[in-house]
C-alpha cells in the first residue's frame, strides 16, 4: 500500500474576526488538515450546527490530545481558528447576531477562500479574490427579500455562487445593483 501523501495546501496563519493573526505552524499537521477540511465544508455549505458538532468532538485533532475541558486548551491555535470558522457560519446563517465590528463579515477570510462550485450567474469568474457578502447582508444593503436577491443572481444582475444552503455574492455587484435600482427609482419619480 503506498504511503499517504501529505497535503500541501494547509494554511500557516489564520486571521480571526478581531484581527488577531493565529500562527498555525505550531499546530500539528492533523490539526491543520482538520482546519482546511472545516473551511472547505463551510464553503461547500455545511451548516453551523454540523460544523459546531465537528469542532466539539473531544477526539478532534484541534485539541492536540488534551481534554476539551483543560484550562490550557483554549489557547491552542487550531482550536481558536476552528471556533472562529464556526462563528462565521453561525453569523452567516443567522444563528448568531454579529457584533458591530462584524458588520462587514466575510464568510471566509481571504486566506481560506476555496472555490467549490461554479458561478450560477453573472460575469465569468469565481468569487475567490474579492470581498463577498451573504444574502443576509445583501438584504440589509438592498432592503429587498431573499428571493428577490436570488432571482437577481439567477438573472445575472448580481454575481453569486451557491455552496449548499449558503449563497455568497460579490459585494461590488450588490452595490452596483443598488445604485442602478436607485437610479431607476429616481427616474420614475422625476417623470
Amino acid at each position: 500500500m503506498p504511503a499517504k501523501a501529505e497535503p500541501t495546501d494547509q494554511i500557516d496563519t489564520y486571521r480571526l474576526l478581531n484581527g488577531v493573526a493565529v500562527d498555525l505552524r505550531a499546530a500539528s499537521p492533523a490539526a491543520r488538515q482538520f482546519l482546511t477540511d472545516l473551511a472547505l465544508r463551510l464553503v461547500q455549505g455545511e451548516g453551523y450546527n454540523e460544523l459546531l458538532l465537528r469542532v466539539q468532538r473531544p477526539d478532534a485533532p484541534i485539541y492536540e490530545g488534551q481534554s476539551p475541558l483543560s484550562p490550557t486548551v483554549h489557547e491552542l491555535p487550531g482550536l481558536r481558528a476552528a471556533r472562529d470558522l464556526v462563528y462565521r457560519a453561525g453569523v452567516a446563517e443567522g444563528h448568531i447576531a454579529p457584533t458591530g465590528a462584524d458588520g462587514a463579515l466575510q464568510v471566509l477570510p481571504s486566506s481560506l477562500r476555496v472555490a467549490a462550485a461554479a458561478p450560477t450567474g453573472g460575469r465569468d469568474g469565481k468569487l475567490t479574490t474579492e470581498p463577498i457578502v451573504t444574502v443576509g447582508e445583501a438584504i440589509d444593503m438592498l432592503d429587498i427579500t431573499r428571493q428577490a436577491i436570488i432571482n437577481a443572481v439567477r438573472a445575472g444582475r448580481i454575481r453569486g455562487e451557491q455552496h449548499g444552503k449558503l449563497w455568497v455574492l460579490s459585494r461590488e455587484d450588490v452595490l452596483r445593483y443598488r445604485l442602478a435600482r436607485d437610479d431607476r427609482r429616481l427616474a420614475r419619480e422625476a417623470s
